[in-house]
């Protein structure tokens, strides 16, 4: 049987990817596990990102979270520049953060939504689908393993480093 890392990675470049948590993450572990899992604290979900990200040969290079956008804001339009690829949880900013999703296609760099929960069960659609590479959402704490796996596997792929998936043109000669 193979490796599963071996299945998952077809490219041994080592990636350098950005994890964004936005309001109410700071304190995760007080969220409403009925409808989140038990998830940890903010720091134990890093922790099990970072592992799973050594695990398959790419950087957890840096990360945010913050309960204030202009904070976010802040960190997405200066240090994010060396990054190949970004995970996102909006969190509170999922129907509101309309500046972070621009910052966020500003970047020009894939991003992967993430969400515990599946926010469209509340009836209303996040304003962030729009404008990102793909969604992983409703797995709970899972919904971040699948995001990083497949965003480094979609980073691996040629075919999505085509025009149309994202802005190339933003990507500055990545």
């Amino acid at each position: 049987m193979p490796d599963l890392i071996s299945v998952i990675r077809t490219s041994e470049q080592r990636w350098r990817i950005g994890l964004v948590n936005g309001p109410n993450m700071p304190h995760l572990e007080k969220r409403e596990r009925e409808r989140f899992g038990d998830v940890g604290t903010i720091r134990d979900l890093e922790a099990r990102i970072r592992t799973l990200a050594d695990a398959l040969g790419v950087e957890l290079v840096r990360t945010c979270v913050s309960n204030h956008e202009g904070e976010i804001l802040d960190w997405i339009q200066t240090q994010t520049d060396d990054l190949d690829g970004l995970l996102v949880n909006p969190a509170g900013l999922t129907w509101t953060g309309e500046a972070t999703r621009h910052a966020l296609y500003d970047t020009g760099l894939p991003v992967i939504e993430i969400h515990f929960a599946n926010p469209n069960r509340r009836g209303k659609p996040s304003i962030f689908t729009e404008s990102v590479v793909g969604t992983c959402q409703g797995l709970r704490k899972h919904s971040y393993t699948a995001a990083l796996v497949a965003l480094v596997a979609m980073l691996d792929d040629g075919d999505f480093q085509k025009p149309g998936l994202f802005d190339e043109r933003k990507r500055r000669g990545r």
